[in-house]
């Protein structure tokens, strides 16, 4: 395990989230590539993305750092508004002045129950509402506690009530947060992993199917071709596989990636204020 997070593996985590979503977008909901895979960025598919566009996942990744750079902390009330601007006005995501363009149903329910921002936490208990966007957005909580184990746990579980209360979504959301935290698989969790390998929604399927493209490639990139390439969930999937494997890898691994997505200054700008707090 590489514990303690070098600035290195932190930028990695961050960055791996922003390719591997950006790289996923435009083979959402398609059916598994059994030819040439995808291998950089493109364009198209169902939300008509630029190059290099990523979607909910960086969105939402970044409207959590930008309430622990406001606050200097954990506050739900905070990044639950920070999710309300981006769901109405598209701040946070790459389409100034458009409202989120890639939404779950999960997400969606829990920010239209909201009645009042000192009560955020709207996330349902339902076992059928274990979808995977609880997870898809890690990077700012491990990042900002990269120091504490306990703080990156709890928090991360935090933002994961915010819009997912089911006990699946707690579950895989402690898990993935303690082994980013650390780095590396955790033997306590491998029967999380031991599943079908499936690019869908639930919590479940994307933990396990990012953890077995990380787990049979040798880089960072081999991983995310891995996971996009299965279609489906492409750009969830895509952006927990960067997360694992920029952690594991480190940021320099992308030197040959090249992250050319949208908003490239406020995410560097992010990510250096999450380093240097």
């Amino acid at each position: 395990m590489s514990y303690p997070m070098t600035d290195d593996q932190a930028a990695g985590l961050w960055w791996g989230l922003f390719v591997g979503d950006a790289m996923g977008v435009p083979l959402e909901f398609t059916p598994p590539n059994h030819g040439a895979p995808v291998t950089t960025f493109t364009s198209g598919g169902c939300h008509r993305a630029s190059q290099g566009e990523y979607s909910d996942d960086g969105a939402m990744a970044l409207a959590i750092a930008d309430a622990y750079i406001q606050k200097q902390g954990f506050c739900g009330s905070t990044i639950q508004q920070n999710f309300l601007d981006w769901m109405h006005t598209g701040k946070f995501g790459t389409r100034p002045d458009q409202a989120a363009w890639d939404i779950g149903m999960t997400v969606s329910s829990a920010l239209n129950r909201i009645k009042h921002i000192s009560r955020p936490y709207a996330g349902s208990t339902d076992p059928e509402s274990s979808g995977n966007g609880c997870i898809m957005r890690l990077a700012p909580c491990i990042i900002w506690n990269r120091h504490s184990l306990s703080a990156a746990i709890g928090e991360s579980v935090a933002q994961c009530l915010l819009t997912h209360g089911s006990a699946d979504s707690i579950t895989y959301t402690a898990a993935l947060a303690h082994e980013l935290w650390v780095g590396g698989p955790l033997a306590e969790y491998e029967h999380l992993r031991d599943r079908p390998i499936n690019n869908s929604g639930y919590v479940a399927d994307t933990y396990a199917s990012a953890w077995h493209s990380v787990l049979s490639t040798k880089s960072c990139h081999a991983a995310i071709v891995d996971a996009i390439n299965r279609g489906g969930d492409a750009d969830t999937v895509g952006a927990v596989t960067g997360m694992i494997a920029g952690r594991i890898y480190g940021a320099q691994t992308f030197e040959s990636i090249h992250p050319r997505v949208l908003m490239q200054p406020a995410l560097e700008q992010a990510l250096d204020a999450l380093l240097t707090h």
